[in-house]
């Protein structure tokens, strides 16, 4: 998210290094070249090869939802009958392995209760992620910072 809004910052002012986001943002190099790969497969960043090269948004900072980043970085969200945090120790019949009929209906119910949990939370997040834009997330930054942010980028013409 760090090296998105590193991009959005300098929207429609030319590409930035892989190296330079890195060392704007104390991330490894090898570890920003992967998320910005993940990135570009979704189509939301791009990539400029040569001596001048680097990165840029694909689209414009408005237009790229936070839903989509974390989307991207993190993988599609597992509903909770997947195999996730919320079923990873119950059985396949979705009973806890325990051998009495009530011990497979208070399992049920425990799992119909974290379920129910999940859904309610998975939907309140998503929304929320849908009405920020990376955009937002700029302007933020921008507000926020004590100096201004333009002046760390140096720009080849």
């Amino acid at each position: 998210m760090r090296a998105m809004v590193e991009l959005g910052l300098v929207a429609r002012r030319g590409p930035l290094s892989v190296a330079l986001i890195a060392k704007q943002q104390d991330l490894s190099v090898a570890y920003l070249e992967q998320l910005l790969h993940r990135l570009k497969k979704r189509g939301l960043v791009t990539s400029v090869r040569g001596p001048k090269g680097g990165y840029l948004l694909a689209k414009e900072p408005d237009q790229i939802p936070i839903s989509d980043i974390v989307l991207s970085l993190d993988g599609a969200p597992v509903m909770p009958n997947g195999k996730n945090r919320v079923s990873r120790h119950l059985t396949p019949n979705g009973a806890s392995g325990a051998k009495s009929g009530t011990g497979k209906q208070t399992a049920r119910h425990a799992q119909q209760i974290a379920h129910a949990v999940y859904r309610c939370v998975h939907e309140r997040l998503a929304k929320a992620l849908d009405a920020v834009t990376l955009q937002d997330l700029c302007d933020e930054v921008r507000e926020s910072a004590q100096d201004p942010l333009d002046h760390r980028y140096v720009f080849h013409i």
